[in-house]
């Protein structure tokens, strides 16, 4: 793999920005369980690879991981995606970030934390999904969180 710094092609802090903000409408999406919005974010030809599983292809198969999680109703759940790296490869843009998916349930708070070391394609100035590579390192179980808070003061 040839990889070319985002420092080296003048790209820095915009290809930078660029992936941060496709993280973010992904986060969203998942968050919001909008399938159709997934679909916008991704390849038709896109792959997904979770952890040690087989790769898979195509859009229905990645979209599949989100239909999944969209049927295990899960009343609120909250992807935080951070320490985003975009470097040129080729014609596709590799990133590596790290994430933590929070899902709050009725009986238990369930954390992901792990990696996205995903490729994505430029279509104009937006960033879409080649290959989205999720890999989960650690399942914290805690006990349900409250849904409701007060402010201090008035």
């Amino acid at each position: 793999m040839t990889t070319t710094s985002t420092a080296a092609t003048g790209d820095g802090a915009g290809l930078g920005a660029r992936a941060a903000r496709a993280y973010y409408a992904y986060a969203r999406a998942v968050d919001e369980g909008d399938l159709e919005a997934l679909r916008d974010l991704a390849a038709d030809d896109v792959r997904v690879t979770r952890g040690d599983h087989p790769t898979e292809q195509g859009v229905e198969a990645f979209l599949d991981v989100y239909r999944a999680h969209v049927a295990q109703a899960v009343p609120l759940c909250r992807h935080v995606i951070t320490n985003v790296l975009a470097e040129r490869d080729g014609d596709e843009v590799r990133t590596h970030a790290y994430f933590q998916a929070t899902y709050f349930e009725e009986e238990r708070t369930r954390v992901m934390t792990g990696t996205y070391a995903d490729s994505f394609r430029e279509v104009g100035d937006e960033l879409v999904l080649a290959h989205k590579r999720i890999r989960v390192q650690r399942t914290q179980e805690l006990p349900a969180a409250t849904g409701s808070f007060t402010h201090a003061g008035r």
